[in-house]
């Protein structure tokens, strides 16, 4: 059971590491793509992207940079 469970976080884990990566590179070809183009693009809920970006903010890999609506997303370099 215990090796059921650790197999199944394992998948999860790269899961996101894979939706993390493909939103920061969708992002570095545009900055100023929106939730519903990202989430058109991962085949990601609109909640689900929203859920990464928290993510990838929390954790300094992506920035919001200008208001909401004319504002553009900067991915951080880890360099």
């Amino acid at each position: 059971m215990d090796e059921i469970l650790t197999t199944a976080k394992k998948q999860i884990v790269k899961s996101n590491q894979k939706s993390n990566q493909k939103i920061i590179s969708l992002i570095k070809k545009n900055s100023k793509i929106t939730i519903r183009e990202l989430s058109e693009k991962t085949a990601l809920s609109e909640s689900g992207v929203k859920k990464v970006i928290k993510q990838l903010k929390d954790n300094n890999k992506l920035i919001r940079a200008g208001s909401l609506k004319g504002g553009y997303w900067k991915a951080v370099d880890e360099n």
